[in-house]
């Protein structure tokens, strides 16, 4: 009964704050600084009245009071935390993304460029082939042309060495037949001669013999 009526004053005291304290929590969240800061000054203040009045029922009022303003407090922190976890999830996810879509264009790029440079590798070996193929048929032609060129001189000096070979043998002809009219012409000559000869032996010793009939 007397720490009831001891309590009074303190109760009287603490009104004011009170007020202000229901005022401010329509109008702020439990966790904000504002009603926090008067929780824990009220809450403080019940403690120690409580312990200097030896009043139970007001310590204890300060203790559950700064007990739950404590929870709030260290709930607010840990929602803030799981916030800022969060938002750091989702700034990671993001990075993430960005970066995975940054990878996946340059990857889309490379792949491009390579293909290009394939392409470009391709057209290249083609044409170099298609060069070299040129070369290749060049160097034949070539080849086959002075081959047959070759083959076409060779046909012509053996041509001029048979057509030298057949006038050679004409013309040896010729002379082999001009040397053999000629002996012909002479050998008849000769024989004329002979007959010729002949005639006039024959002649004489027929005139011989008529000369013996005279005599």
């Amino acid at each position: 009964m007397i720490s009831t009526l001891i309590a009074i004053p303190y109760e009287l005291v603490r009104l004011p704050l009170v007020t202000i304290d229901r005022g401010v929590s329509s109008k702020m969240s439990e966790t904000s600084t504002t009603r926090r800061t008067l929780d824990r000054a009220i809450s403080s203040a019940d403690k120690l009245a409580g312990a200097l009045l030896h009043n139970d029922n007001i310590a204890s009022r300060g203790a559950d009071r700064l007990e739950r303003s404590d929870k709030l407090a260290r709930a607010a922190r840990l929602e803030a935390e799981a916030d800022a976890r969060r938002e750091q999830a989702r700034e990671t996810a993001k990075a993430g993304r960005q970066e995975a879509a940054q990878k996946r264009e340059a990857a889309a790029k490379r792949a491009a460029t390579a293909l290009d440079e394939a392409n470009a590798a391709e057209a290249k070996g083609k044409e170099e082939a298609k060069a070299k193929a040129k070369k290749v048929a060049a160097t034949k032609k070539a080849a086959a042309d002075k081959k047959a060129a070759d083959r076409t001189e060779t046909v012509k000096q053996r041509k001029s060495k048979v057509d030298s070979a057949a006038a050679a043998k004409k013309k040896a002809a010729r002379r082999e037949a001009s040397a053999d009219l000629a002996d012909a012409r002479e050998t008849k000559k000769a024989a004329a001669e002979a007959r010729s000869d002949a005639d006039r032996l024959s002649d004489l010793t027929e005139a011989k013999k008529q000369e013996r009939k005279q005599d």
